[in-house]
């Protein structure tokens, strides 16, 4: 028998002319009305009703005169610049940071604080609300929260299920905790690496003519997502692009997710400074000590310390195998490494593409572009931004405060 499709009520379709008009403010940023009929496929008469609402409930404004055909001059429409905001936290293993966004994307309001080794979920929990507390009581209306975790994190059932290094978060319901704590406001999470790759969709594969997107993002710890013609690749439960929990070794250690020679064991920031502070003070010719930090690190790289470019060569070789294994698997044509190692710069990069291009076949590898993230701000907080942008309902009593919902309802 078949399945009968369901039409859409009055409601329904203005919803739906409503999300596409967004979608498309969204992509071309300031245009005029005339620009949205040609994008959204909308006659200008249903544009014009659809942005009446729009302009009046403070999600979008008129910024000025843009010249269009025949010399003509049309209004052009932006995403509201006050008025209403989008607040993103980023959960690392040794820091959290906070960003307040207008809807345009700018960021108004920013915070990082450091994690301590010694403590417990509900204390870094507290921290965290007392400063989105302090950024939510600036700001006049907040419209959604992102949160950006690493994983590995079941995005269907937004549950950390390992975070390597900070086993107190294993059991912390975080999102159900930030929902019963801002019942007001819908609240979305992400995985981390997810969240920087579609920032690197938006702002520059796409313009580069990239089809398949492989972000891989290399710090604190290991992740990577896919991103096939604009969607992020999510997998059954959104466990997609655990890269830093595939094994490059077999007979390596045990990780805490139970594999060997996990990829993050051998790469991520924590080892790494853990392999230099070992070996800082029998190190002939290093100045780092013992106490090194990443910064300290990232500085000694740049200047040649032996040191240093041994084990931060070493992070890089592990790190090509991953992306190897990566382009024999799912054969992107643009490969992306952000977050905290873009700092070493063009010569760790040469010495990934080295041993990539050493191990993968010539006629594959001339296909693939590899590059570090251009990005000069938090792809991860960005990425939760539009996320958070992509999926709350701007000008609909749904996205209303409780109490406005019910009398618009009425």
């Amino acid at each position: 028998m078949n399945e009968v499709q369901k039409g859409l009520s009055i409601g329904g379709v203005q919803g739906h002319n409503r999300r596409a008009i967004l979608a498309a403010l969204q992509d071309m940023g300031a245009c005029s009305r005339k620009e949205l009929s040609v994008a959204t496929g909308l006659d200008q008469a249903t544009i014009t009703r659809a942005i009446g609402p729009l302009v009046d409930d403070g999600v979008v404004e008129e910024v000025g005169l843009v010249r269009g055909g025949r010399g003509r001059r049309s209004i052009s429409l932006s995403f509201s610049g006050s008025g209403r905001y989008i607040l993103c936290l980023r959960l690392q293993r040794r820091s959290f940071s906070i960003g307040a966004f207008n809807l345009r994307g700018e960021i108004v309001e920013f915070a990082e604080e450091a994690i301590s080794r010694e403590s417990l979920a509900k204390e870094t929990f507290a921290e965290i609300t007392k400063l989105m507390d302090r950024f939510i009581a600036k700001l006049d209306r907040v419209d959604g929260i992102g949160v950006a975790v690493p994983g590995p994190f079941l995005e269907r059932d937004e549950r950390v299920i390992l975070m390597t290094e900070s086993p107190q978060w294993q059991g912390f319901d975080l999102i159900p905790e930030l929902r019963s704590r801002y019942p007001d406001v819908p609240v979305h999470s992400t995985h981390d690496a997810k969240a920087a790759a579609l920032t690197e969709w938006r702002h520059h594969a796409r313009a580069a003519g990239a089809r398949v997107l492989l972000y891989l993002s290399a710090g604190q710890g290991i992740g990577s997502a896919l991103v096939v013609d604009g969607q992020v690749y999510r997998g059954a439960q959104g466990l997609a692009g655990e890269l830093g929990h595939t094994s490059i070794s077999v007979d390596g250690p045990i990780c805490k997710c139970g594999n060997h020679g996990c990829l993050e064991l051998f790469t991520s920031r924590i080892s790494l400074l853990r392999a230099i502070r070992e070996q800082a003070k029998e190190a002939a010719g290093s100045r780092l000590t013992p106490d090194a930090n990443f910064s300290e690190v990232l500085e000694a790289y740049g200047n040649g310390d032996a040191l240093a470019v041994q084990e931060v060569n070493r992070v890089a070789r592990y790190l090509a195998q991953g992306i190897v294994n990566c382009i024999n698997f799912t054969n992107p044509d643009l490969v992306v490494i952000g977050d905290e190692y873009t700092g070493f710069g063009q010569a760790f990069l040469d010495e990934i593409k080295a041993h990539v291009k050493s191990a993968v076949l010539p006629s594959i590898y001339v296909t693939v572009e590899i590059e570090l993230s251009r990005q000069t701000e938090d792809t991860v907080l960005r990425g939760s931004f539009l996320d958070v942008l992509a999926q709350t309902h701007l000008g609909s009593p749904r996205n209303m405060p409780r109490g406005l919902a019910e009398r618009a309802s009425g």
